[in-house]
């Protein structure tokens, strides 16, 4: 028998179960897309670069390690092998208290072998980096006996202010790097050489930074060009050469960025694997290198403050704030980070920036929520006189559709308005959902009893309170069918479940939109009820 109000329940049902297979889909193909990487698979891998050439190199009957010559090759050599591993033992570093950590030049090779960032309790130099010992700011060249002189030499050191100044005079070259640590977290950069005729020269624009505990966003290498942000991701088995006006090169993960920039620019960018998921970025310079060198969070605020820093110094738009990814709905998700970075900015409480753009979004979707609540309220209304036709036109089902069509015109009712809020806060949902994730403005910041708001509730009570929301939400929203009701209240259960892997944030979103829904539900349902008795 045809029967259209069942047939609106199991479209109402069939769009929340297809609501939850993506939002379930779209944390499983993320998390295939871009697996993570835990700490320990990271050793293994970045030992293995190491341990390799160790084995090549070495047995049990030598006494000393055997003597490593090389030959001009024509190509840039990393020198991932044993001598690389052997030159430094990080005892001979010149270390610098910041603002916002410490930053660790090494005087063997004069390179920058850590940046520790305290707010986040996160090293921008990884792990692999330093197991393997090789770091931002290095000089690789065509020809491997220099590479080796230029980095794994002990270089001359003196403070001159806020400057410091490394330099190397060995076997007819000369290099000087001159580093300055700036408010906005920048290094400055400079390095001047001369007796290295006859060769390519690069330097190392950056090492790919630790994987996060969420896949969620690229990892891997950047290059800015004048026209583009060219993103390589992490995995890729053979070297990638990039050529044109290069600006900037480096690496990044979801929070945190390595860039090296140049003021005249590289000519060629050289992205090589090392290890699993694991890169180096490489750019060639012609001629002494004047710029800078940035490891640190992808602030959106402080990005911003560097470009507007060198575009004024340099003429040039380093476009950093496009480093920050905000996913496939971003025509929505970069507006509702600034809005969320607005608020906050009177406030200073990300949590509370959070609850009042929720209160926001609801003000913008009154209209959406006012009409559907007040047409299911009619649904429910007129559930007696629908049933009433069904019984009368149980065997003429086209009689009874046009009848029912009839009816939902009188009265004003429409059987599918009720999806139409959620329609609308899908995208919006999802756009909220990687700006929580991506925004390293969240990380580690906590909120009553939850750490940090960019990752789960280790306790679950958010998802739970959220959970119980939607019942009470649904408990209090009008329905024509209490088969419908049970439908709800088991998508609460299995949104519950649901949001307990979510970041907290995300989850305080929600559980505020539910409890405004409620509020909302109440008010309508006691206008109503009074316009009904008025009839």
């Amino acid at each position: 028998m045809f029967n259209q109000d069942n047939d609106m329940h199991k479209r109402t049902l069939m769009f929340f179960v297809i609501v939850s297979v993506l939002l379930i889909g779209y944390t499983v193909i993320n998390q295939i897309i871009n697996p993570p990487t835990g700490k320990v698979e990271n050793k293994t891998n970045q030992s293995q670069v190491v341990k390799q050439e160790s084995n090549n190199q070495s047995s049990p009957k030598q006494k000393n390690p055997q003597q490593i010559t090389y030959s001009q090759s024509g190509s840039y050599d990393l020198l991932l092998n044993n001598e690389r591993f052997k030159a430094d033992d990080f005892k001979d570093i010149v270390e610098i208290k910041t603002s916002y950590g410490t930053v660790k030049i090494s005087r063997i090779g004069a390179r920058i072998i850590s940046i520790y960032m305290d707010k986040y309790k996160t090293d921008s130099i990884s792990k692999v980096a330093k197991e393997n010992k090789i770091f931002p700011t290095e000089i690789i060249t065509t020809n491997p006996k220099l590479t080796a002189l230029i980095n794994f030499s002990k270089y001359d050191f003196k403070q001159e202010g806020n400057k410091y100044i490394f330099t190397l005079k060995k076997d007819g070259i000369s290099i000087t790097k001159e580093f300055i640590l700036n408010p906005d977290e920048t290094i400055s950069y400079k390095l001047n050489y001369s007796g290295l005729n006859n060769v390519g020269i690069a330097v190392i624009n950056g090492i790919t930074p630790d994987p996060e505990k969420s896949a969620f966003g690229h990892i891997g290498s950047l290059i800015k060009t004048d026209k583009d942000l060219i993103k390589i991701d992490a995995d890729i088995k053979t070297t990638q050469i990039i050529r044109g006006n290069i600006i900037w090169a480096g690496e990044e993960n979801k929070y945190f960025l390595q860039a090296l920039a140049n003021k005249s620019g590289f000519s060629t960018t050289y992205v090589i694997p090392i290890a699993k998921e694991t890169t180096v970025t490489l750019s060639e310079i012609k001629g002494n290198l004047d710029g800078f060198f940035f490891g640190g969070p992808k602030l959106y605020s402080l990005l911003g403050q560097i470009e507007d820093k060198y575009k004024k110094a340099w003429g040039k738009d380093l476009s950093l704030r496009n480093t920050i990814d905000f996913g496939i709905f971003g025509i929505l998700g970069k507006p509702l980070f600034l809005v969320l970075h607005f608020i906050y900015s009177f406030i200073h409480n990300w949590a509370l920036a959070i609850i009042i753009l929720t209160v926001i979004l609801r003000i913008i979707l009154f209209p959406l929520n006012h009409k559907s609540l007040k047409a299911m309220k009619r649904m429910a209304d007129l559930a007696p006189e629908i049933k009433k036709l069904q019984k009368k036109y149980k065997d003429d089902p086209q009689k009874l559709q046009a009848e029912m069509m009839k009816l939902y015109a009188e009265h004003g009712a429409n059987p599918m308005s009720g999806c139409l809020p959620i329609i609308a806060q899908i995208p919006i949902f999802i756009a909220l959902y990687n700006v929580l994730l991506v925004t390293v403005e969240l990380k580690n910041v906590p909120f009553l009893w939850i750490p940090d708001l960019s990752q789960q509730d280790p306790y679950y009570i958010l998802p739970i309170l959220m959970g119980l929301s939607m019942v009470a939400q649904q408990w209090i929203t009008p329905s024509s069918d209490k088969n419908q009701k049970i439908i709800m209240y088991v998508m609460a259960a299995v949104f519950t479940f649901l949001f307990m892997s979510f970041p907290a944030g995300l989850v305080l979103y929600w559980l505020t939109n539910n409890i405004l829904g409620v509020f909302q539900s109440f008010i309508i349902n006691k206008s109503m009820n009074k316009e009904g008795k008025k009839a």
